[in-house]
């Protein structure tokens, strides 16, 4: 182990820094790939606070997903159709839970293999979504308007017979 060549500090902003968050996953990953970021492993998945000691084993089943297999071998047999629902695109692609470790050691040897990370074709979506109203006319407030004034004298037209 040489000199780490940069030196990053974790900052969660918001997160709940619960032993096992997702958070602590992303830094382990940051650490093995040789980021230099001040840390101490009680706040990593497998670590026992009474032994004070962290377990490696629980450690690694995690990073390369049993925790994930068991509870789909589990859905499957208890229920199949959830599991169905929950696990579609593991489903479509063939993946059982007793594959996910395999799955995630192709991963890594993968970006071993080429670290740099690849440009990938984006696909345009045919109709762009909208999140806010389009904006009217001043034309189309009007009959808005007018519909609207409309509607509640026939309704007190109706109201009144």
């Amino acid at each position: 182990d040489g000199p780490r060549p940069f030196k990053a500090f974790l900052d969660v902003g918001l997160v709940r820094t619960t032993t096992g968050h997702r958070v602590f996953a992303c830094l382990k990953g940051a650490l093995d790939g040789g980021v230099d970021i001040p840390h101490s492993e009680t706040r990593f998945c497998g670590f026992d606070k009474e032994k004070k000691k962290l377990d490696a084993e629980v450690l690694r089943e995690h990073i390369f997903g049993q925790h994930v297999a068991e509870y789909m071998n589990t859905m499957k047999d208890e229920e199949p159709q959830k599991y169905q629902e929950q696990f579609a695109k593991y489903v479509e692609a063939e993946v059982e839970g007793d594959d996910l470790e395999d799955l995630y050691k192709n991963a890594h040897a993968a970006i071993r293999a080429d670290p740099s990370s690849k440009l990938t074709e984006k696909k345009v979506p045919e109709v762009q979504k909208r999140f806010h109203q389009v904006r009217r006319s001043l034309q189309q407030r009007k009959d808005r308007v007018r519909q609207r004034k409309e509607q509640i004298a026939k309704k007190l037209a109706a109201g009144a017979e």
